[in-house]
Parts: structure tokens; sequence; C-alpha cells
């Protein structure tokens, strides 16, 4: 079977929509995030997302540079997709960590924040679980003189 599709058609095709990015491939077909359509917003995904691959990463007793290499990406990329809540990891990425982690790509990349949730309930329960599953760690002597500082500012009375 031949499919007769020129290249004006194309074209034509692409100028519909400002944001569509050429391309071929599994790859190219990058899914664009509908604000509205996501009940999340995209750094509360993307902190989840992070803290996710954390978890994964260390319950699979992995370095940060062991699955950087298995998910043949960059060392400095992973750092930031575990720390950065505004780091955006590309396809590639998290195609790569799929495989890596043997995770399911679509679910991935909507926990990234890369493609819409067919199912947002998902979304939140993994969100709520995140913040349940975040370490508590006591304040450090300079937290605290940093935080009595603020406190004493906030609350200081104006003559």
């Amino acid at each position: 079977m031949t499919y007769g599709i020129s290249a004006e058609w194309s074209k034509k095709m692409l100028a519909l929509d400002e944001h569509v990015t050429p391309g071929a491939g599994v790859l190219a077909a990058r899914p664009h995030v509908d604000p509205d359509a996501v009940s999340l917003r995209a750094e509360e995904t993307r902190l989840v997302f992070g803290h996710f691959i954390n978890v994964a990463r260390r319950q699979r007793r992995m370095t940060i540079e062991k699955l950087a290499d298995d998910a043949d990406i960059e060392v400095g990329e992973l750092l930031s997709i575990e720390q950065d809540p505004h780091y955006e990891p590309d396809l590639r990425t998290v195609w790569g960590l799929s495989n890596a982690l043997d995770l399911p790509q679509p679910k991935l990349m909507e926990l990234a924040g890369l493609a819409v949730p067919k199912e947002g309930h998902w979304l939140e329960e993994v969100t709520r679980y995140a913040a349940r599953s975040a370490p508590i760690k006591d304040v450090t002597p300079g937290e605290q003189a940093f935080h009595d500082a603020v406190v004493a500012a906030l609350t200081m009375k104006v003559k």
C-alpha cells in the first residue's frame, strides 16, 4: 500500500498548528500538554517525577552514574531530574529511563508532564504518596538561625 502524501500537503498541515515540530518515528509524536487538561501543574508533576526516579534508582541500588549510563543520558541531566522541579526532561530522556528502569513509557511520560494523562486520578495518588514519603530531616543549626531571623523580622512591631 502506498500513501500519496505530498510535501505541499505536509507543509499545509504543519502550518495549521504552530506548536508542531516536524519529525519522524515514535519520539517525534510528542503530545503537547494542554494546561487546562491536567489537574496537576507541570512543576508539580516534574517534582513527583524526580522524586519517583530517585526512589526507583535507590530501590534498585543504582548510583546516579549507573542509571544515567543505562538510560544513555548525561549524569547532569539525571541530577537535574532528581533535584530540580523546574527541569523538563525531553522525550528521549524519559524513553531511556523507562527502558533502564523497565517501566511503561506512556505512563512515565505522563508523570514527567510530557503527555496529557488519560486518567488523571493516578497522578493525584502518586503526588500524595510522594508528599508522604518525603523524608523528614532535622533542621540544621544554620537553618534554625535563618528561620529565627526571618520570624523575628516578620513579628517585629513597627513603631
